[in-house]
């Protein structure tokens, strides 16, 4: 048997989603994996009173809440160094953004966020399975973690149940939704961006989910003042940094078999989501107003991220630079002795990404490797 790993994503799910995910999988659940499924589902029951009551409670003040500032949206593939930039950019006091208690909490953080802030916190005290990036309560979380808490349509939730991964795919192009679903997706988003608005007394927030990168128009629609950093890297070391994420975090916490030929299909949809979302991506790029949308490489952030924020601020028309400079560099200065992973990359995979990602790399002026014989 798998032991029960407490920091499961699924853990704080809102019963009626947790359900909801249970019936569409057949209910179907490894052997190994019963005691954690067990577990969420016993976490599920006892916290779905204070999840009502919450709902009941501020529901419509969280609707009503107006959001003066549409957010910005930190955009790019997974592994890409949205994470970093927005670490960075969260020391700007004027900017909110998803704590972990009201991202692993969403259903309920405003009735137990207190209760609930010693388990998260240990919870998280061993940071990423797949890097070494370190979680705390004064960093940012992704908001999809906290969106799929609510709401079915979610990527993260392939992690989980990799049987069905084709069905949670969904969950990042959520185009590809029927137009009712569509809307509960859209529902469920706006209805956790309006509570964290509500939450931080009306600051403008920042938004970084890799898998945003996917919906670029859907968010747009919604939120048409918002503003958008996307950050690109090269794409062989982003692929395999992202294969291998997804690897270890379904070792870890997936509930249901996998696949037979589990890493191929990693690898596979890794590729083929990457290139839609660039795709589609450099289809909007034009039709951004210039202080809407700004590209940034991840080597020119890494060398200079004080200045490429400065370049950013000034591009996008944000004001408070000065004041929060000291604040960026102090955490960038905190970060120095960070160790990023290693990994070899096969001839067969450069094979992949030379025919899938040659247009992003001509886009963004990235060197096509050449094949070495296996």
């Amino acid at each position: 048997m798998k032991a029960i790993n407490p920091g499961h994503f699924l853990l704080t799910c809102r019963l009626d989603n947790w359900v909801h995910l249970l019936e569409e999988n057949h209910f179907h659940i490894a052997r190994d994996r019963l005691p954690q499924a067990l577990y969420i589902s016993a976490t599920a029951l006892a916290l779905a009173p204070a999840a009502a009551a919450e709902s009941l409670i501020y529901r419509k003040r969280i609707r009503e809440t107006k959001i003066e500032k549409d957010p910005i949206f930190i955009l790019g593939h997974w592994r890409s160094g949205t994470t970093y930039l927005q670490n960075v950019l969260s020391r700007d006091e004027q900017f909110g953004w998803f704590d972990p208690v009201n991202t692993i909490g969403l259903p309920y953080s405003l009735l137990l966020g207190r209760l609930i802030q010693p388990p998260i916190e240990k919870g998280i005290r061993n940071g990423r399975p797949q890097d070494n990036v370190q979680y705390s309560l004064d960093l940012p979380m992704e908001e999809t973690f906290g969106v799929l808490t609510i709401s079915p349509y979610s990527i993260i939730h392939m992690i989980a149940f990799p049987e069905n991964y084709k069905k949670y795919i969904e969950g990042a192009f959520v185009s590809d939704l029927p137009v009712e679903e569509l809307r509960k997706w859209e529902r469920s988003y706006d209805y956790a961006v309006r509570k964290l608005t509500y939450i931080k007394k009306g600051k403008q927030l920042i938004l970084k989910s890799p898998d945003n990168t996917a919906r670029i128009r859907e968010l747009w629609g919604m939120y048409p003042d918002a503003r958008f950093i996307n950050i690109h890297r090269d794409p062989y070391k982003t692929v395999r940094s992202t294969i291998h994420m997804f690897r270890t975090e379904m070792d870890s916490l997936r509930l249901t078999e996998e696949p037979d030929n589990i890493d191929e299909l990693i690898e596979n949809t890794v590729i083929d989501i990457f290139e839609r979302m660039y795709r589609e991506l450099f289809e909007l790029e034009g039709f951004f107003p210039k202080n809407r949308y700004v590209d940034i490489a991840y080597t020119d952030f890494c060398r200079a991220p004080v200045d490429t924020l400065r370049d950013i601020y000034r591009r996008l028309e944000l004001s408070g630079f000065e004041a929060a400079a000291p604040r960026f560099q102090a955490y960038v200065d905190s970060q120095r002795g960070y160790q990023k992973n290693k990994f070899d990359i096969s001839p067969r995979l450069v094979r992949k990404i030379n025919a899938k990602l040659g247009f992003y790399m001509e886009h963004y002026g990235y060197e096509m490797r050449e094949v070495e014989e296996e």
